[in-house]
This record gives C-alpha cells, sequence and structure tokens, in this order.
C-alpha cells in the first residue's frame, strides 16, 4: 500500500483529514482479499466478536456516531442496545466483507461530507459531563481509533492468511 497521509496544503485541516484518509484505507488494505469465511473467524481470540469484518463494521458505526449523534446532535438508529452493547459487532456475523466493506466506505463518504461543513472550533452538540469537545478533537479521535483497530487487523489478517505489512 503507498502512502496516502501525505497533505494536500500545509493546514491543519488538511492534517487531519489526510491523517484520517491514510487510517482508514488502511483498515480497507487489512481486509480486502480476505475470504468471507477469513473474515468471520476469531483465531486465538476467546471472542466471535473480534474479527476482521466486526471490527470494521465497529469502525464503521463510531464514525456515524460520533458525527452524526455526539457532533450534529441527531438521533440515530444504532445497532447496540442495553442488551446488546456489541451491537454494531454482532450486526456484522451475518454481513459478508463486502456489504461491510461497502456500508463502511459509503460512511466515508458521508463523514466526509459532514467534516467538510464543520468549523474545527465548533464544539459538539452533545458535551460529556466533565469536558465538550470541540470538532478537531472528535476528527483526532476518530484517527486514533482507527489506528489502533489497524493494529488488530494487521495481526488478524497475519494470522487468517499471513499477509503482514502497512
Amino acid at each position: 500500500m503507498s502512502r496516502t497521509d501525505t497533505p494536500s496544503a500545509p493546514d491543519e485541516r488538511s492534517t487531519l483529514l489526510s491523517m484520517l484518509t491514510y487510517v482508514r484505507e488502511t483498515a480497507l488494505f487489512k481486509v480486502r482479499g480476505l475470504s468471507d469465511v477469513d473474515a468471520h473467524a476469531a483465531p486465538i481470540l476467546t471472542s466471535p466478536l473480534t474479527t476482521p469484518v466486526t471490527l470494521l463494521n465497529h469502525l464503521r458505526w463510531v464514525e456515524h456516531d460520533w458525527l452524526h449523534r455526539k457532533v450534529l446532535g441527531e438521533d440515530i438508529d444504532a445497532p447496540w442496545t442495553e442488551e446488546d452493547p456489541d451491537g454494531e459487532m454482532t450486526e456484522a456475523l451475518t454481513m459478508s466483507l463486502s456489504e461491510v466493506i461497502a456500508a463502511y466506505s459509503a460512511q466515508i463518504n458521508d463523514s466526509d461530507a459532514v467534516i467538510e461543513t464543520l468549523d474545527l472550533e465548533q464544539k459538539t452538540a452533545k458535551p460529556f459531563p466533565d469536558f465538550h469537545p470541540n470538532v478537531r478533537w472528535v476528527v483526532l479521535h476518530l484517527i486514533e481509533e482507527t489506528a489502533r483497530h489497524n493494529g488488530h487487523l494487521d495481526l488478524l489478517r497475519e494470522m487468517a492468511d499471513g499477509t503482514a505489512g502497512d
């Protein structure tokens, strides 16, 4: 995979969005080419919810939740519930890898369109009890969350078929 984290301009927004794009593309790179069997496998792990397909669907819903519910203040129809707090991962167990890749790719397009309209200094519609983040913090959080799960995807991919790197 070639590096895509070079910003188009030297400003903060371009740098943040270039890094977010890079970690997203890395996540997709890690799962592309896996069979559906391997994409649903959790080798040596005790949780059936830690698989390439569940992690990618988790990343999809993380972006949707943060941008639509927390930043914009919208009501969303999320797959998690009190009975199934990992519903976004459970949902992925019944989806093919290609369905999850398509859903994540669509979410990326939606997220980019939302972020494009926002000022980085803008406060989120929903504050935390002890912290009221701005959009900049949310974008940085999305980078961190995606990068962390890329490490998991990297290990799962190598265990699945030996593909390593990037």
